[in-house]
């Protein structure tokens, strides 16, 4: 069946086999092009399902669903037991659409993507995860497969599509021309990359690394390691899983790997071309391959070692030096990550600005603190820093270590942001390090106060670094400290 001329994603037999579910509906022939978790985004032929949350429940939103065009819709049984009136009187209201009841929505979701992903056997799928430096990673390797491969070619995670929802829906983005797929996955909880991988079955995995995200969930590091491992479950005798050399956890996560076992880094990066030549700071990284000289545009060590996992994959399928050349060279710096720019401030001031503000923990944290206290030839090196999120009993022994970072690396001024940040503050004042500000809220009007006290420190040729958790905010702070239309 098609919408609009375009074929269903998949047939109404297909998507009740896949998800064991029961018609619920009068019509029992439909068929979807798109599939959405929120009702906002529904369009003509979509499947809408809908999620129970902690706060809400997302059958609430079926009329509106239905209204905006969806064309099949799940009901969980649960919701179709305690409204089984409301839902057949839709049904009448509606007749042209499909109404499906499964055990639960969200699994039946990755039940549908996991047969969806299956229609192409030919395509190449490529995982990425880590505790930090997934999303730059999945940008880099998106940036060098559209350069061998052509960009219609390549099919991948838009924006951090990466959690239990996010893949699902990633892959009904697939549309089968293409050869390559490359998704990142996230997680939040526990075995929720176990069911996104087996989702996708990938052949070739990356995982960046093995920190402390999300230690306040996890308990550990090895248990994060454990599960993150779980991206390489599905890779066959042909495929291979990438790790870095220097991670202690590298040998854990590649325990009963089937595939090829690949070590990336400095240590190793001889084995595949590579040969460093120079770290040129905020400017990026240069070194070659295979000759070939290639100046990555994105400072920091951890970028490098990064590019460096994306290059072992990259020759691992072939791709040319001139084609991994000229994808690391065009990636751009993902919005709220590393965002580096030569800015001027309200008071006229010339400075580097370091955006770093859509993520935060322990691991990124610590990297970035580090790259800023290595660079040479700069001003006054100026910290904004928020809290660190979901660290749990961690978090005042992480948000410490953040202290004694910014003393280790040299810090002039430092403004800490939220009530987590405490402890650090409460470390700076100990050590007797008075170039300090301590602000408990990330309100505007502490904004409007961080602003100021910035801006009556800020020199010419001075750094700024902006890192914290995406609820912190603190992007909020840029058109306050820079000249409108800098930005």
């Amino acid at each position: 069946m098609t919408v609009d001329g375009k074929k269903s994603l998949l047939e109404i037999n297909e998507l009740l086999s896949a998800v064991n579910g029961t018609l619920v509906s009068e019509n029992k022939t439909g068929a979807f092009t798109s599939v959405q978790t929120d009702s906002r985004n529904v369009t003509t032929g979509t499947l809408f399902v809908p999620l129970r949350g902690e706060l809400q429940n997302g059958h609430k939103y079926i009329p509106q669903a239905l209204e905006k065009g969806a064309s099949v819709v799940f009901i969980d049984k649960k919701e179709l037991e305690e409204k089984t009136g409301v839902y057949k009187a839709l049904g009448e209201q509606y007749p042209g659409a499909v109404f499906l009841c499964v055990e639960n929505n969200l699994y039946a979701l990755q039940q549908a993507a996991e047969a969806y992903v299956a229609k192409f056997p030919e395509l190449v799928k490529i995982s990425i995860t880590g505790s930090s430096g997934k999303t730059t990673t999945k940008e880099m390797t998106v940036s060098v497969m559209r350069q061998y491969f052509g960009k219609d070619n390549v099919a991948c995670t838009e924006g951090n599509f990466n959690s239990e929802t996010g893949l699902p829906l990633s892959v009904f983005k697939i549309r089968g021309n293409e050869k390559i797929g490359i998704f990142e996955m996230g997680m939040n909880r526990v075995n929720e990359i176990g069911e996104i991988s087996k989702v996708l079955k990938s052949k070739y995995g990356i995982i960046t690394n093995i920190g402390n995200a999300h230690i306040g969930l996890l308990g550990s590091r090895k248990n994060i390691a454990l599960e993150k491992r779980k991206s390489f479950d599905y890779i066959p005798a042909d495929g291979a899983a990438f790790v870095p050399f220097e991670d202690d956890f590298a040998e854990l996560c590649t325990e009963n790997v089937k595939g090829k076992i690949v070590k990336y880094g400095l240590e190793t990066a001889q084995e595949y071309g590579v040969k460093f030549i120079k770290d040129e700071g905020l400017a990026g990284t240069v070194f070659s391959i295979d000759g070939e000289i290639v100046k990555l545009p994105l400072g920091g060590k951890y970028n490098f070692q990064n590019a460096l996992g994306v290059v072992a994959l990259a020759k691992e399928l072939g791709v040319s030096a001139k084609a991994i050349k000229a994808g690391l060279e065009n990636m751009a710096a993902v919005t709220g990550r590393m965002e580096i720019k030569e800015l001027k401030t309200k008071t006229g001031k010339n400075i580097q600005l370091i955006a770093d503000c859509y993520n935060a923990n322990p691991d990124s944290m610590g990297k970035v603190i580090d790259f800023c206290g290595g660079l040479e030839g700069a001003g006054k090196k100026i910290f904004v820093l928020g809290d660190m999120k979901e660290l749990g009993t961690e978090s005042t022994t992480e948000h410490i270590k953040v202290a004694e970072k910014l003393l280790a690396a040299g810090a002039d001024f430092v403004c800490l942001v939220g009530p987590e940040m405490k402890s650090a503050a409460d470390l700076l004042s100990e050590k007797q390090f008075a170039n300090y500000s301590y602000f408990e809220t990330n309100d505007e009007e502490s904004f409007k106060r961080i602003s100021e006290k910035l801006l009556s420190v800020i020199a010419d040729n001075d750094t700024v670094l902006l890192k914290g958790s995406h609820s912190m905010a603190l992007e909020k702070l840029i058109p306050m400290l820079v000249l409108e239309g800098e930005v």
